[in-house]
């Protein structure tokens, strides 16, 4: 049998399994009551009410939210339960999966390495790589960590198989030359886009694993110890990690599916995709880290980046994507006129049984955070009820 063969039917047996690990063993502990039977305390007002019926509709056991403003977490609130079976409250302590908002530790981890001389932001990659790294249709067109941050490489985003590899078979990163090399035993033609990297935005988290693996090459230790000892330590982000073992049961939301008009809560596991959605985090701990974002790279006097660092970050690199793409690994958003007035720069994240918003709102110098622990689906509605929950927590943050 040979390897590609191989690692397909690995592929199938390995979401096999899944598939039942997450419905058998709890299908029958699955919840059928509304979350308006569920006992959420302090419905103080019209916005706590707003909420919850938003949970509602969207089918979110939990929400857990905070307003950033003047270099401090000035209001936070739990709604819901991050473990329906065991009636346990959601809290700003409560630790969730940050799914993307992941990637933008990464871009800063390459950030610090980048004003530590230690690599240009047009440098091709492959001088860092013990492997080459080209889209096999543009093989004389060099990747670089810009293209990579900016999702400009040219490389797909094949999710599941990433997933697969990397959180279930712990393939290491040094694998990702036979995924993207012709000839590879992971490799598929569908790894690569059809246009010239520099050419084109393809949203891809295996760009991310690749930024990931970079850092290590640089720094010749592992991603996640180079990010917990230059990012979470001088961030005091004590309660943040790539490992759920490092939790208590007690500290994690439960990740649920809604199928069926029921919740399914999936089985605890590590997402060793870190550089592109691994990390765990609360609202305490994710507040230090975008406070030191809306302050130019400092928290509590510490320094993580310089603060023209953070301004290129923040900066559009590509003209058409102004106010609306991506600067260095941060999301850049504004309203349909491309005008600076609703301008938003951070990240959100989406995996199953996770959806998170992290923003910093330039005009209104507000930051907001929202987890959750079940990943809605994108409709229209759902869409519009999200934007229209987002502003309506602005509104509130005008208060502090």
């Amino acid at each position: 049998m040979n390897d590609k063969l191989r690692y397909r039917l690995l592929v199938i047996l390995t979401f096999f399994i899944l598939l039942i690990n997450i419905f058998i063993p709890v299908s029958a502990n699955f919840i059928e009551k509304p979350l308006t039977d569920y006992k959420i305390k302090e419905i103080n007002d019209e916005f706590d009410q707003t909420i919850i019926d938003f949970m509602n509709s969207s089918h979110l056991p939990s929400m857990a939210i905070a307003i950033v403003k003047n270099n401090g977490m000035v209001w936070s609130k739990g709604y819901g339960d991050a473990d329906i079976k065991n009636n346990k409250e959601a809290t700003n302590k409560t630790v969730y999966m940050l799914a993307s908002i992941s990637k933008t530790f990464t871009a800063t981890a390459i950030m610090q390495l980048w004003e530590n001389d230690l690599l240009d932001l047009d440098d091709d990659v492959n001088e860092y790589l013990p492997f080459n790294v080209r889209n096999p249709k543009y093989p004389d067109v060099p990747i670089t960590f810009r293209l990579l941050l900016t999702h400009r490489s040219s490389i797909a985003s094949r999710t599941i198989n990433l997933f697969t590899l990397f959180s279930i078979f712990r393939i290491p990163y040094s694998n990702l030359g036979e995924y993207l090399n012709p000839g590879g035993n992971l490799y598929s033609p569908k790894n690569w886009k059809d246009y010239p990297p520099g050419e084109g935005q393809t949203y891809s988290c295996t760009a991310y694993e690749l930024l990931g693996y970079l850092v290590e090459c640089i720094t010749n230790q592992a991603f996640t110890e180079y990010c917990i000892k230059n990012i979470l330590q001088p961030l005091d982000m004590k309660n943040t990690s790539y490992q759920p073992s490092y939790y208590t049961k007690q500290q994690l939301a439960v990740q649920y599916i809604y199928l069926r008009q029921r919740f399914f809560a999936l089985p605890e596991f590590e997402d060793r995709n870190y550089a592109s959605g691994g990390l765990r985090s609360n609202l305490e701990d994710l507040s230090h880290y975008l406070i030191a974002y809306m302050n130019g790279g400092t928290y509590n006097g510490v320094n993580i980046l310089k603060n023209n660092t953070v301004k290129l970050m923040f900066t559009p690199q590509y003209p058409n994507d102004q106010f609306i793409g991506y600067g260095l690994g941060w999301q850049i958003f504004s309203n349909r006129n491309n005008s600076q007035k609703n301008l938003r720069i951070g990240h959100n994240g989406a995996m199953p049984g996770s959806q998170t918003y992290m923003f910093y709102h330039v005009s209104e110098d507000v930051g907001i955070i929202i987890f959750t622990n079940q990943h809605f689906t994108y409709t229209m509605d759902s869409l519009m009820s999200w934007f229209s929950i987002i502003d309506l927590i602005i509104t509130k943050a005008k208060q502090y």
